[in-house]
């Protein structure tokens, strides 16, 4: 069913919840893991940055692909460096020949997108194959009944 997967990561703590994630489909569906980051510009006043040193994204996509080789995956790496994130996740998995994407729901750049990331937001737009979106290490407690009695405040 998932042949091909990519994982895309920026390494914030959402997209370190993904890897495990589409490395887990990758085990139950004998899929090969293709690691994606895309170096995403910032547009300042004068010029436009990149938010990282090519090092540090190498050294992400590197990381990544040595954790999936490690759970016994076949996983590539991929460094893209462009302005439109979403647009090239979305061309790298049709170039590809991506049958899911998985990522998380939140990134580095949460500025624009406050409930559910911008990036991933688009992507589930513009993808034509499933979109994947672990929602990351914020979980919220059950709400307890009990919990929420307070008790009399102690005189003093």
């Amino acid at each position: 069913m998932f042949k091909n997967i990519l994982v895309a990561i920026d390494g914030s703590i959402y997209s370190q919840k993904a890897l495990p994630t589409a490395i887990e489909v990758a085990q139950k569906f004998g899929s090969d893991v293709c690691v994606l980051h895309v170096s995403e510009h910032d547009r300042g006043r004068a010029a436009v940055f990149s938010l990282e040193t090519p090092a540090e994204a190498t050294r992400l996509v590197a990381d990544a692909v040595k954790t999936a080789r490690e759970a016994g995956i076949s996983a590539v790496g991929e460094l893209r460096d462009v302005a439109a994130v979403a647009k090239a996740i979305v061309e790298t998995a049709a170039a590809r020949g991506i049958d899911l994407i998985v990522m998380g729901s939140r990134g580095l750049s949460d500025v624009q997108g406050l409930l559910l990331g911008s990036v991933t937001h688009k992507v589930m737009q513009l993808a034509d194959v499933p979109v994947l979106v672990d929602r990351g290490p914020a979980r919220v407690k059950e709400f307890s009944r009990a919990a929420a009695v307070q008790k009399p405040a102690a005189a003093c």
